[in-house]
């Protein structure tokens, strides 16, 4: 897969920015809270898979943590760990993100950082929208805005 192009992938995914429904429709309350977002892209024999869980918080932060997958059958199976914070804004029906900071940690083979640092593809302060397709109290759907890849979010429920 073309560092290129996976990186523009990562990072438009962790930009999840929203929104077809215009403002108006747009419940933003709806999106405050946790949620368990997916997706997965092949390129050929390549697949990158993502399982994320974002929270956004009222005052306009969001932060998440999960798990990013590659197969890349000409080097290995690679997993990260990766956290992100940021910032979020809903406007003219896209979620507009801003990251603040990032963090990957290689789980399946540190001994490849040296060759693979994936936490230096992420510069600080870049902005990415989504296009939200729908936001209800449950269901998030989103299309990045770069390559127009769609992905599906589901709210979590609360621990009480």
């Amino acid at each position: 897969m073309n560092p290129i192009k996976l990186l523009s992938i990562i990072t438009l995914f962790f930009s999840v920015s929203v929104c077809a429904q215009t403002e108006s429709v747009i419940n933003t309350n709806n999106l405050y809270g946790a949620w368990n977002c997916k997706l997965t892209k092949v390129d050929g024999e390549s697949k990158i898979a993502f399982d994320i869980d974002v929270n956004y918080v009222r005052n306009g932060s969001a932060n998440s943590f999960g798990t990013l997958k590659f197969d890349l059958p000409e080097i290995a199976e690679l997993e990260y760990s990766i956290a992100t914070s940021s910032t979020w804004e809903i406007k003219e029906g896209y979620l507009i993100e801003t990251s603040t900071e990032t963090k990957v940690v290689s789980i399946s083979h540190p001994e490849l950082d040296s060759i693979i640092n994936l936490e230096s593809m992420f510069p600080q302060n870049i902005t990415e929208s989504s296009k939200i397709l729908e936001l209800t109290s449950t269901k998030l759907s989103m299309e990045l805005e770069g390559d127009g890849t769609a992905f599906n979010c589901t709210k979590l429920k609360n621990k009480t």
